[in-house]
C-alpha cells in the first residue's frame, strides 16, 4: 500500500508538470531518495515514465528507447518468452527474425541450429552468421540506435520469399487500439511479414499488454500467435478467446 501511494504521487506530479524530481518527492512523503529512485527504475520497467538525471519524464508515445536499454528491461521475462519459442523450431525451417531485443534473447537460443534465417538485424545476423544456420541479411538503410536495417528495400527484400515462421517483435499492446509501434519502419515490416510466412508469430513480454505506442500495427482480432512468458491480463485473454489467436506461454 506504502508503493501504491508513493507510485500515485510519482504519476501526479508527472502528470501535472511533465516532470518529476527525486529530491522533492522523497522530501514530501518522508522517504529516502534511494527509495524514490527504486520507485523510478520500477515504472521505468513498466513502459511508464523516462528516468533522467535527478528524476524523470514521461515516456513519449513516439519514441522507444535505444536497443542497449531496453535489453537490460525485463530480461528475465524475455529470455523466458525465447525459451518458450524455441518449441517451434525444427531443423531446416526458414524463419524470419525482426529487429529487437526479444527477437535477439530468441536468436541466442537458436545459435548451432541449422536453419534459414532471414533478418534485418545485424546483431541477429553476427550472432548466428558463424554457426551452421544460413543467414540472409536484407538490404536497407541502417539505423544506428539498434543496429537495423529499414527501409523500402528492406520491405521490399521481405515480400519477396515466403518462411515457415515469421518471430516478431512489437512495441506495446492496448485493448483498443491492438498491437502497437514506434516506427513506421517496423509497422510496415511487420505488416508485410503477416503475409509472408504460414504462421506469423509475435514474440511478447507480459509487460507490453496495456501499455501503449502511437503506430497500429495489427487489430487484437487478426491471426497471430503469441508466446509471452506468462498469461496475458484478462481482458486481453477475452479478446483473443474470440478470434483465430493462440497464446503460448509457460
Amino acid at each position: 500500500m506504502l508503493t501504491d501511494h508513493r507510485y500515485q504521487e510519482i504519476l501526479s506530479r508527472l502528470n501535472g508538470t511533465g516532470r518529476v524530481g527525486v529530491a522533492e518527492v522523497a522530501a514530501y512523503l518522508r522517504v529516502s531518495e534511494e527509495t524514490i529512485r527504486r520507485d523510478l527504475k520500477a515504472l521505468e520497467g513498466r513502459g511508464i515514465l523516462r528516468r533522467i538525471h535527478g528524476g524523470a519524464v514521461p515516456l513519449r508515445l513516439d519514441e522507444d528507447r535505444p536497443l542497449q536499454e531496453r535489453g537490460k528491461t525485463n530480461a528475465r521475462e524475455k529470455a523466458r518468452v525465447a525459451v518458450i519459442a524455441q518449441a517451434m523450431i525444427r531443423d531446416g525451417m526458414s524463419i524470419f527474425l525482426d529487429t529487437g531485443t526479444t527477437t535477439l534473447a530468441f536468436a541466442r537460443r537458436l545459435a548451432g541450429r541449422s536453419l534459414t534465417v532471414t533478418t534485418n538485424s545485424i546483431d541477429i545476423a553476427l550472432l548466428l552468421g558463424s554457426g551452421p544456420t544460413r543467414v540472409n541479411l536484407t538490404p536497407g538503410t541502417l539505423r544506428a540506435q539498434d543496429n537495423a536495417l529499414v527501409g523500402y528495400e528492406t520491405v521490399a527484400y521481405a515480400r519477396r520469399f515466403f518462411f515457415d515462421l515469421a518471430f516478431m517483435g512489437i512495441g506495446a499492446c492496448d485493448i483498443v487500439h491492438g498491437w502497437m509501434d514506434y516506427e513506421e519502419h517496423e509497422s510496415a515490416l511487420r505488416k508485410v511479414l503477416r503475409g509472408q510466412a504460414r504462421e506469423a508469430v509475435m514474440l511478447v513480454d507480459s509487460r507490453k499488454f496495456g501499455r501503449q505506442a502511437n503506430l497500429c500495427t495489427f487489430g487484437l482480432d487478426e491471426r497471430l500467435r503469441v508466446v509471452t512468458d506468462r498469461p496475458p491480463p484478462q481482458p486481453f485473454q477475452d479478446r483473443f478467446a474470440q478470434h483465430d489467436i493462440t497464446i503460448v506461454t509457460s
